[in-house]
């Protein structure tokens, strides 16, 4: 359940030294593409977003730091603003380089069409659980800056990509906008995912603690209270409106590789272990446990085949209770076998029902989004997960 968002005129407290969060006017001043208009509550100022002229009639939206501030991207000081755009192309522009190497998904989104085929949980959003609750799963939290593992998860494991402190400024978003369509989209989808990864206090100070948020440009922490105003326009954006990544929440790798493997015959989508002998212990180990199931089946049939041989024989039989050991010994190894080809068809039938019913139900929410149906792909995951 998301939390309760303070009003937007709701008052903050701050200490004296503290800067206070500028809170925007929430009448629109120029058209979006998106349901998302502007940030209600804006913990960075100290960029603009300002038009230069190019040539005649022909101007373009960059982004610069105002006055007496520090004059680079907020959080990342590598990344110099102010330089004179006029006379580099838009694909050229190291904000704009640096911007879609830390924000476009572009290999998962390849990736996710073919997903459907094997199985992956049904596309939406909301299937992303809050900071508190990864920890009941046995999760630990890895924080990464790459944006194709945000919300990929691997076992124990699962990576977040903490929020950078430019996205505190609604002059940076209304550039974004102007200068990139899809990277404006795959933005909004990660911030939105954002919303349902903290929907408790106890997330909010999670977040805190694993430098998932940063920090205002005074130096200081967002209260909760601040952080709901925040990220709360975030909530109102659809699926139409982000890119296909951020349709989903989170994402098996383990079903990312395979996909990556079958459909762009590549070895792995993204390799945690980067060491042939661990790649080939995760890919040989179904392998070696098939070719031991039929060590087993295998060693059974020789027991019975020995036991018939030995009673055939001309002479005299044993008495006794070597008598029906013989008997247990030719008739246990066909006991084990039927039982090994009970345990896998069972296992085999199981899964492909889970997840064929998995793939149904993907389907119908993909066809239900089409009509708009907002109930679509509301609960937190499939029968596979």
């Amino acid at each position: 359940m998301a939390p309760d968002l303070p009003a937007a005129g709701a008052e903050k407290s701050a200490s004296p030294s503290s800067q206070t969060p500028t809170t925007l006017p929430e009448t629109k001043t120029r058209p979006t593409l998106t349901p998302f208009d502007r940030l209600k509550l804006e913990f960075n100022d100290d960029l603009e977003c300002v038009s230069v002229e190019l040539k005649e009639k022909d101007t373009r939206k960059i982004l610069k730091a105002k006055e007496n501030r520090k004059q680079y991207l907020p959080g990342q000081p590598r990344i110099r603003l102010n330089e004179d755009a006029r006379n580099v192309k838009a694909d050229e522009n190291p904000l704009l380089k640096y911007l879609k190497q830390c924000h476009n998904t572009d290999g998962l989104d390849e990736l996710l069409p073919y997903m459907r085929y094997i199985f992956v949980q049904t596309p939406s959003y909301t299937h992303i659980m809050p900071l508190h609750h990864q920890k009941s799963h046995a999760r630990e939290i890895r924080v990464t800056e790459s944006p194709g593992l945000h919300l990929v998860w691997y076992y124990e494991l699962i990576f977040i990509k903490p929020i950078p402190a430019y996205f505190y400024s609604q002059a940076f978003w209304e550039y974004l906008e102007n200068a990139d369509e899809k990277l404006y989209q795959a933005c909004l989808g990660f911030m939105r995912s954002y919303y349902m990864l903290i929907q408790y206090n106890l997330d909010f100070e999670l977040a805190c603690n694993l430098r998932l948020i940063p920090a205002k440009s005074d130096g200081n922490m967002p209260s909760y209270e601040e952080w709901c105003e925040f990220i709360e326009p975030f909530a109102v954006v659809g699926d139409d409106h982000v890119n296909r990544r951020y349709h989903y929440g989170e994402l098996r790798l383990t079903r990312i590789n395979r996909a990556a493997m079958l459909f762009k015959f590549s070895l792995a989508y993204f390799h945690i272990y980067p060491q042939w002998g661990s790649f080939l212990e995760h890919t040989l180990a179904p392998i070696i446990t098939v070719f031991a199931v039929c060590s087993v089946v295998l060693n059974s049939m020789q027991v019975s085949l020995a036991v018939m041989e030995i009673k055939l024989e001309d002479n005299k039989p044993l008495g006794g209770a070597w008598s029906k050991f013989m008997e247990a010994s030719l008739y246990f190894p066909v006991v084990v076998m039927v039982s090994i080809a009970v345990i896998l068809v069972s296992a085999v039938v199981g899964m492909g029902f889970m997840g064929l019913k998995d793939l149904f139900r993907g389907n119908s929410v993909r066809r239900r989004k089409k009509r708009g149906d907002p109930s679509a792909g509301t609960r937190t995951h499939g029968m596979v997960w």
